[in-house]
């Protein structure tokens, strides 16, 4: 095994251990631990708000610079198609033929 080969499997077992301690520990502390009703809504709140950043920012940048408006445009079609309740498939199809089509008429 190569010196950075054995940097990367090191890093790969500790990423792993730190994830079964993680899930370990929660499992473990739910009955030892109680949260009220509001700290429980708070928690959830904040990992919704955490995905809606994270979806926000990928859809308007790419690593550092701009994505383009053509897909802001197919995120925002998506995003109607998905609170019109349509399948997950149909949302994506969709979303993906817009983008395309308009970066193929020439919008960034």
């Amino acid at each position: 095994m190569k010196y950075s080969e054995a940097y990367i499997f090191v890093g790969i077992v500790i990423l792993a251990l730190g994830t079964y301690l993680i899930r370990y520990s929660g499992f473990y502390l739910a009955n030892r631990m109680s949260f009220k009703e509001q700290h429980k809504q708070l928690l959830a709140d904040s990992a919704c708000v955490l995905l809606f950043t994270l979806a926000v920012f990928n859809t308007i940048f790419t690593e550092t610079h701009f994505s383009g408006i053509s897909k802001i445009i197919g995120v925002t079609v998506a995003v109607i198609f998905a609170w019109k309740k349509y399948s997950l498939i149909v949302v994506i199809l969709v979303a993906m033929l817009i983008t395309a089509v308009l970066r193929y008429l020439g919008l960034p």
